[in-house]
């Protein structure tokens, strides 16, 4: 039988399932950046199914961003406890281990996949983790446990609907029967998955079921009909080459309708469709492909008598071939060689040729290619009047022949059993199938008058809980405006009390003192700037707070977390806030844990600091003290203190320092304003970088406030 490109076969059939749990239909680069760019905007469970997305896009062409993609998504996957994204995961990374050629590990993940699978009763995902495991137990030969890997990722299809690995159990299943000469159960199987493909709107599938049943027509000799199958497949490829560039499915199809050309003595269009092939695999750079294309322009060139033209095809086919490991090519390739070398009437010499080609087809156990070397070697002997060597291998042909008809060239006694008992199961399978579809009408029958009596039922139902889900969507809304209105009116409450008290007072002051100017001496000029310039720190500090506080209002504030190192933060808040506790002679002492990291916006972070230190500020008799503090708690979270000796506050006042409604704003120890919206600021900050704030405080000693902040792996 011919296996002069079952590597390359087997390559492209993982290449058409690659989206066998999601069609492609528009180009690759347009789905990957498209998803790349929803990657930025999504969070949670719904960024782990997109980066899974991305990674199955990518299997085939970047296996080891696929592979990364996979483990970022399986750790989170884990830490949402989601097990549906937690197969999904283990699943592509058993893909990308397949490509990466580590088959030990891929067969590991599948197993991890396959039990969760199990576990949640998922059996979409089933069907294409058994698929995948019985393509790797068939490209290591162990054809039997594929089979039943396949077979039982047929059951799977069925119960979930994933037709396309359906189509592909299918089609695999047919090419081992094809392969093994048994070719009516091939077609049947073929037949059967081309139809699945449809079924699944898939029409790469369906052109690969088409190609294969175009190599069974060409090992019957029925040249003829397997053209008519090549240039369907060929059809569905060009289409699909023109959505995404892969070209890969028209060089297949070129190189078996060349080699049908070549076999029907059409020299020209044989040489037409290999230089097409050429020409693809070159674009590629694809080594296996420009060897193989060599390989079949140095066979037609022998057929054109052309020996030296066709030694140099099939020597540089040879050196690649050997550079790849295609061992399954060098039979055909000294076969084509030594005749060649009889052709130039180096008889000896081609004799080893072919030899040498014989003895490596019967290692690889390749009947049909050392039926092609004994017939040669047979015309070979004749010409030499070698009549006993010449009926030897007239005798090895007719014994490789008698196997390959009788279709036990590489499945044994036993294997064929146990391809029949999955012929049979699968019979039963689909005789149940029609039992259940009877029964299903018959119920079905019975249950249309219980379901026209209980759709008016349901309907009213329905309006009702309508009605009732409009009541409380309407009663929801209107909690929402009446917060908003209260966040409203204390806005506008700030605005006209504690901004156009100072302002209006910075402009009085500034309008006597322009009139008064040359009365003041130095001096009192410096203390009245001072007193300004405190003025309009306290002015500037409430519009920044009020303008922050209304954007998180209205979620205008975005959320953009950071690894950030603690103290860097602390210092940088500190420094816009220094000269303020210098003015009031108080003393800021810093116990901070250098090796402190947190996950957090440095913006907020910076904020919720200035705010704290402010008000300590503001709240310390001049010559205090106020000591910022930082440590790692006992569950991995940091501590961020601000502990200083001021005024305090009473204790029945706490509960409400950080409510909006609340009004008793105190005074500094310098009659310095306050609103207690910075406080509010504080809150929603804390709670937006994921943290907890408390405050402790006694009056007349001082107040200790405390903010917590998640962490992060680098402690």
């Amino acid at each position: 039988m011919n296996f002069k490109i079952i590597c390359f076969l087997l390559l492209l059939l993982t290449v058409v399932d690659t989206y066998s749990v999601q069609p492609q239909e528009e180009p690759l680069f347009t789905k990957t950046d498209s998803l790349r760019k929803e990657l930025n905007t999504k969070s949670g469970v719904d960024k782990i199914s997109t980066q899974l997305d991305l990674a199955l896009l990518l299997i085939d062409k970047n296996a080891k961003e696929a592979q990364g993609l996979a483990d970022s998504a399986l750790l989170a996957a884990k830490s949402a406890i989601n097990k549906n994204l937690e197969m999904r995961a283990y699943y592509l990374l058993g893909r990308a281990s397949e490509v990466l050629n580590n088959k030990n590990l891929s067969e590991t993940y599948y197993d991890t996949a396959l039990t969760i699978g199990k576990a949640l009763g998922e059996n979409w995902y089933k069907g294409e983790i058994l698929y995948r495991k019985g393509l790797i137990k068939h490209n290591r030969g162990e054809e039997i446990s594929a089979l039943e890997y396949f077979n039982a990722s047929l059951q799977a299809g069925r119960v979930s609907g994933n037709f396309k690995a359906m189509g592909s159990s299918y089609s695999i299943m047919g090419t081992i029967f094809r392969l093994n000469g048994l070719y009516d159960r091939a077609i049947e199987y073929i037949v059967n998955g081309k139809l699945n493909y449809e079924k699944a709107g898939f029409a790469e599938g369906k052109a690969w079921s088409a190609y294969l049943l175009g190599r069974i027509y060409a090992d019957l000799k029925l040249p003829q009909k397997a053209l008519e199958y090549f240039e369907e497949a060929l059809k569905i490829y060009a289409t699909q080459a023109s959505i995404d560039g892969n070209e890969d499915g028209l060089a297949i199809c070129y190189e078996q309708i060349g080699l049908i050309h070549l076999a029907s003595g059409n020299f020209k269009e044989a040489h037409n469709f290999i230089d097409n092939t050429m020409k693809i695999y070159v674009a590629n750079e694809s080594e296996y492909g420009i060897s193989n294309a060599q390989k079949n322009l140095g066979m037609i060139e022998y057929s054109m008598g052309n020996f030296e033209l066709a030694e140099k095809y099939l020597n540089e086919s040879l050196k690649i071939k050997k550079k790849v490991g295609d061992l399954l090519s060098f039979p055909t390739i000294y076969e084509y060689l030594g005749l060649c070398l009889i052709g130039k009437g180096q008889t000896e010499a081609g004799f080893k040729s072919l030899k040498q080609g014989l003895d490596l087809a019967i290692a690889n156990n390749q009947k049909k290619i050392q039926l092609n070397i004994y017939s040669k070697l047979t015309e070979a002997y004749l010409k030499i009047n070698d009549l006993k060597n010449a009926i030897n291998c007239q005798k090895k042909q007719i014994e490789i022949q008698d196997l390959i008809l009788s279709g036990a060239a590489n499945i044994k006694i036993e294997q064929l059993q146990a391809i029949y008992e999955i012929d049979k199961k699968n019979g039963q399978i689909l005789e149940l199938e029609k039992q259940n579809q009877i029964n299903s009408l018959i119920i079905k029958q019975h249950r249309t008058s219980q379901q026209l009596m209980i759709t008016g039922i349901l309907l009213a139902f329905i309006f009702s809980v309508t009605i009732y889900w409009f009541y409380n969507k309407i009663r929801h809304k209107n909690l929402e405006l009446k917060e908003t209105n209260a966040a409203k009116d204390k806005l506008f409450a700030i605005i006209a009390h504690d901004m156009r008290g100072p302002t209006g007072n910075l402009t009085s002051f500034l309008e006597h003192l322009n009139e008064t100017f040359n009365d003041h001496s130095p001096a009192e000029l410096k203390e009245i700037l001072l007193s300004l310039y405190k003025t309009a720190e306290n002015v500037n500090l409430l519009l920044e707070n009020l303008l922050l506080w209304a954007q998180s209002q209205l979620n205008k504030i975005q959320f953009q977390p950071a690894v950030l190192k603690l103290t860097d933060v602390i210092l940088i808040s500190l420094k816009g806030l220094k000269q303020s506790a210098d003015n009031k002679q108080i003393d800021i002492s810093l116990e901070l844990n250098d090796q402190i990291f947190v996950l957090a916006d440095p913006n907020m972070v910076q904020t919720i600091l200035r705010n704290l230190l402010s008000n300590s500020i503001k709240f310390t008799h001049r010559g205090g003290s106020i000591i910022i503090r930082t440590e790692i708690g006992s569950s991995k979270n940091v501590h961020i203190s601000v502990i200083d000796n001021g005024v305090g506050i009473e204790k029945s006042s706490i509960p409400k320092i950080f409510d909006i409604s609340n009004k008793l704003h105190t005074a500094g120890t310098e009659n310095e304003k306050s609103t207690g919206l910075g406080l509010m600021l504080v809150k929603d900050f804390v709670e937006k970088n994921n943290g907890t704030i408390t405050l402790e405080s006694q009056i007349g000693k001082g107040t200790i406030i405390s903010f917590i902040l998640p962490t992060t792996q680098e402690q």
